[in-house]
């Protein structure tokens, strides 16, 4: 009698062990994100003041690449379907441009954009919310999984080139200023990855997010009554691929 429940408590431990990744679970991971800016652009500079509105048909721009680091919470519902929340450190992100600026017409003052680099610089703030479908049993050690989620990005600390902020300051006047802003917006993300159980509670995980994201940016200079003198505007095509490797523990 004793031996049959040793084993039953032995096995009612490895069962335990194993449904790491059933209902109810809390899986908590940390790693490092590769974003992938390859797909990026902008469109040609737009540019209004009291001269009238122009457009610089050379410029253009791209985001470069980086490296963030991600925090992620995932809350099984059942044994197969998840909530997921992506965050983590807010990347900086550089915009590069190239093309020559003519923002009062061809017959005035320009600005050679590829002189200037980067153009820009913002901290993207991009949370994604995931619904995401675990193939498998609770217990298999290797998990695929398929998501898809709704995000929310905005912008902070947005920085111009030193030169580029002098030449919009000196449009404005005295006491004026250059301003820079990007709009915030709702976006789908589509994910993909794995999941593998390294031990009971510890987990190694990878993915690929494809986050079809989009900005306008305004960059104005201001006089020092509070009007603008000058306005230009681009629309930036971001589009990153997050690719993300961590280390997950559950509670």
């Amino acid at each position: 009698m004793k031996r049959i429940a040793y084993l039953a408590l032995i096995a009612g431990l490895i069962c335990h062990g194993a449904m790491a990744q059933s209902a109810g679970s809390l899986i908590t991971s940390a790693g490092g994100t590769w974003m992938d800016f390859g797909p990026s652009s902008a469109t040609a500079l737009q540019s209004t003041s009291a001269a009238g509105t122009f457009t610089s048909p050379t410029t253009g721009g791209q985001i470069h690449n980086t490296f963030t680091a991600e925090l992620a919470f995932t809350y099984f519902i059942t044994d197969n379907i998840a909530l997921d929340l992506a965050t983590g450190v807010p990347p900086k992100l550089k915009l590069y441009a190239q093309g020559t600026a003519a923002p009062f017409g061809p017959k005035g003052p320009t600005l050679d954009f590829g002189s200037l680099q980067p153009l820009a610089s913002t901290r993207a703030w991009p949370p994604i919310l995931f619904l995401k479908y675990y193939f498998g049993a609770a217990q298999t050690r290797l998990r695929p999984f398929v998501g898809i989620g709704v995000n929310y990005t905005w912008y902070s600390h947005t920085e111009l080139n030193p030169t580029f902020s002098s030449a919009l300051q000196q449009v404005a006047g005295p006491g004026g200023q250059a301003k820079a802003s990007l709009s915030p917006s709702w976006n789908p993300a589509f994910n993909a990855g794995a999941s593998y159980n390294i031990s009971k509670n510890w987990y190694a995980t990878a993915s690929v997010t494809y986050l079809p994201l989009k900005t306008n940016a305004t960059v104005s200079a201001i006089a020092a009554n509070g009007q603008p003198v000058l306005t230009n505007k681009t629309h930036i095509t971001a589009n990153p691929w997050i690719m993300f490797v961590g280390i997950g523990y559950r509670f």
